[in-house]
């Protein structure tokens, strides 16, 4: 009798698998639709709401320009304005119930002389106040001391006299506002008027007074008939609690700046922002009576909750859920058909088979009991072990990965316009963007390069250096570095002991080093490079312990610049730690001098105090040799780039198709001729096919055969085949504690064309 039940168990399994599949797909449709309304509104509204921010910043300043240029149609409509008249009008405003955050509005007549000064401090004596003085006092071509200020209250009180030119950030202003005609906000300042113990930041509003009431032409003649300024002082927190107390803003936190978005720099704020949590951020820039503000808005948590984003969620859960339930349901209604069918057919068996069914099936339980009883014991000691090897090398692998991935693009990138620029004959304009995208690209190569010094997977080719001949070497490009206002010393060791150490490397670390340097002492200093040798001992090595006990050979780099606090100094080694501005570092330059010499196996420690300058000492382990010699780092490279024959047959192994091609076609345009492949097999098969290969030039991260295992197999029946290795991350298939192999000829990706002209020359030429 024929048996139907694995066709129908199939059809069965195929019904429920077909409704999840097409339901969850229309649920998960639906819900990304949802999603991306809900986010395009979400957007819309934080934008509205930042609008509204900036907008109630301009009205609210705009009105406050207004009161000032009553105050000034004031001056301008008479020229003598008592004391009393002026109180007058200004109590009229209300400023304490209208204009919150205004102390007030002052004038201040400007005098020339000190001769004119001390006429008019006796004038302010005989009418309005008997111990009326200007403060700072002292003689000064110009003076500008508030004369009235209301309403005259204990806070203002205290402003009266005060020469608001002394200051630098209300001078600024002030002559802006006199040489354009035009009202001027100055610069975050702390105002006189704080004399309580809590202070707000603040700033000033001025509007010059011109003497016959006009505002003339010229910047001359504004400043030679210039009457004096009124003006409004602001705390800027009752300011702007005033005006930022509206719900269309409860969904977003407002920020004030008076120029960079910076802490010193900052007048208000409604909320802490902290622009990673916040899910929108925006800066605008808005002009503020010639000063520059920028409006920083973000949303607040509670954004999300009136977002409708969750029931794209929702929708998407209860599709899936809904999608389960229905296929669960088909595959229940099949399992039971399938069930009575196995059942009829077991019962017409069962008075013959009975107990031979009970022992297999007891028997088919335990098995089965075991083996995933075994399987549960095997998976949880795997998963242990990747747990245990992600936490291990997961940064490692995801630095040094990102910088091989990049070094591939990059390596397209660079070969491809170097030949390109080559190819222009002329065009001027070709050739200039040309060489900015291969500044940028380059730029690019030099931070993947500090990536893996800090990762310590760089590859280095160490060789034996005279640490004195390398400083000096190094010195006219040192100080063509620092500029004319540093002095650079060096003081060399006379009996300085060797050591084994990348050179290139090596120079980049007392290059990045005097770079930091240079930085600290904006306004010039000296900078000293000292060698030595050095003992480290157990004492040494127990205050720290990173060290190891032995004898080094040190660089000191010593600068008598700014200092570092000590919660700076804790975090210098930090990758991309920078106190620099925005776009002025990378925050990787000690990060990198750190992995190469922790590579190198050597230390390095840092001395540093706020006004006592730094000092970065690095201790390179003391190589005992006869006759070292170290390359000044600035061999000279000719300006003909080496060229091939066409008898000179090249293989090139590449498994990215873009890198292959664009190695390829500069060789070609070396004059070589070339074949290629994409990996080790198809690069076997070729070495057979054309016996006339001299060079084999190969990647070594390939997938399957990598650069060091086809090497391998082309020397066995290639014996004097010449090898060239090229890489963006070795992951030390050819390289052993970062170090190069003996023997092994590497090419850094990437490279330039004559960097790869000149490599492959000296390999066929070796």
């Amino acid at each position: 009798m024929t048996d139907h039940r694995p066709t129908s168990r199939l059809r069965h399994a195929a019904l429920p698998a077909l409704i999840f599949i097409v339901v969850t797909l229309v649920a998960v449709g639906a819900a990304l639709a949802l999603w991306r309304s809900a986010e395009s509104r979400d957007r819309a509204r934080f934008e509205a709401e930042s609008r509204v921010a900036s907008v109630a910043v301009h009205e609210r300043m705009e009105r406050q320009i207004a009161l000032l240029r009553g105050a000034a149609g004031l001056f301008a409509a008479s020229d003598s304005v008592e004391a009393g008249d002026f109180n007058a009008y200004v109590e009229r405003i209300d400023l304490k119930g209208r204009y919150p955050g205004v102390l007030g509005i002052g004038f201040a007549p400007h005098l020339n002389r000190p001769a004119e000064r001390d006429a008019f401090v006796a004038r302010m004596r005989q009418t309005a106040a008997s111990d009326f003085h200007i403060w700072p006092a002292g003689d000064r071509p110009a003076y500008d001391p508030i004369t009235y200020l209301s309403p005259l209250d204990r806070r203002n009180r205290a402003a009266i006299g005060f020469d608001m030119l002394t200051d630098p950030t209300r001078r600024t202003a002030m002559l802006r506002a006199r040489d354009e005609g035009e009202a001027a906000a100055s610069g975050r300042v702390f105002l006189v008027q704080e004399i309580e113990t809590e202070k707000q930041p603040g700033f000033l509003v001025y509007l010059p007074v011109y003497r016959g009431g006009r505002v003339p032409v010229t910047t001359f003649g504004r400043a030679r008939t210039l009457a004096g300024f009124v003006f409004s002082p602001l705390r800027a927190r009752d300011l702007w609690n005033s005006v930022f107390s509206s719900d269309e803003l409860r969904h977003v936190e407002v920020a004030i700046y008076d120029g960079a978005v910076a802490p010193a720099n900052q007048l208000y704020q409604t909320g802490p922002i902290a622009r990673s949590d916040a899910l929108y951020y925006a800066e605008t820039l808005l002009d503020v009576a010639g000063q520059p503000w920028i409006i920083v808005t973000a949303t607040r948590p509670d954004f999300s909750q009136t977002s409708q984003r969750s029931l794209a969620w929702w929708t998407g859960g209860l599709g899936t859920l809904t999608a389960l339930l229905l296929a669960l349901a088909a595959w229940a209604q099949g399992r039971a058909a399938l069930e009575a069918e196995r059942a009829r057919a077991d019962l017409r068996r069962l008075n013959e088979t009975l107990e031979a069914r009970v022992d297999a099936r007891t028997a088919e339980v335990s098995e089965a009991y075991a083996g995933l009883r075994e399987e549960i014991e095997r998976r949880q000691g795997a998963e242990e072990q990747v747990r245990q090897m992600q936490k291990m090398e997961a940064v490692g692998q995801l630095t040094g990965g990102i910088a091989h991935d990049f070094n591939n693009m990059l390596a397209i990138i660079i070969g491809s316009l170097d030949m390109a620029k080559r190819r222009v004959t002329d065009p001027e304009r070709v050739s200039r963007l040309v060489d900015n995208a291969m500044e940028g690209a380059t730029r690019a190569a030099t931070l993947t390069q500090r990536l893996l010094a800090f990762s310590r997977r760089q590859p280095l080719s160490p060789e034996r250096v005279d640490v004195n001949r390398l400083v000096a070497g190094m010195s006219d490009l040192i100080r063509r570095t620092l500029g004319e206002t540093i002095r650079l010393e060096t003081r060399l060791a006379a009996d300085a002991w060797g050591t084994l150490v990348d050179v290139s490397q090596l120079e980049n670390a007392i290059l990045n080093l005097s770079v930091n340097a240079r930085d600290a002492m904006p306004d010039g200093g000296s900078l000293v490079i000292e060698t030595a040798n050095r003992r480290l001992d157990d004492a040494y090595v127990q205050a720290h312990p990173s060290a190891k006990v032995g004898d080094y050979v040190s660089v000191a780099v010593t600068d008598t610049g700014e200092g570092m606090p000590p919660d700076v100094l804790a975090k210098a080694f930090e990758p991309f730690f920078t106190t620099k501005d925005v776009g002025k570092g990378t925050g990787l330059g000690l990060s990198q001098v750190f992995g190469f010499i922790q590579q190198s196996g050597g230390y390095v420690e840092i001395d540093s105090a706020p006004g006592e300058g730094t000092t970065v000492r690095i201790f390179l382990p003391w190589h005992e040799s006869e006759g070292i010699g170290a390359s000044d780092g600035h061999a000279a490279t000719g300006a003909r780039i080496p060229r091939g024959k066409a008898d000179e047959l090249i293989l090139v192994v590449e498994d990215e198709d873009q890198v292959r091609l664009m190695s390829v076609e500069a060789m070609r345009d070396l004059g070589y001729t070339v074949v290629h492949a994409g990996g080790g097999g198809e690069a076997l098969r070729t070495l057979r096919e054309h016996p006339g290969i001299r060079l084999l030039v190969t990647d070594v991260v390939m997938p399957e055969m990598n650069g060091r295992e086809l090497a391998d197999a082309a020397l066995r029946f290639a014996p004097d085949l010449k090898l060239l290795f090229t890489t963006g991350y070795t992951r030390d298939a050819i390289v052993k504690d970062g170090r190069v192999d003996e023997g092994v000829e590497l090419l850094a990706k990437p490279f330039t064309l004559e960097q790869l002209a000149v490599k492959v020359r000296s390999v066929l030429d070796a």
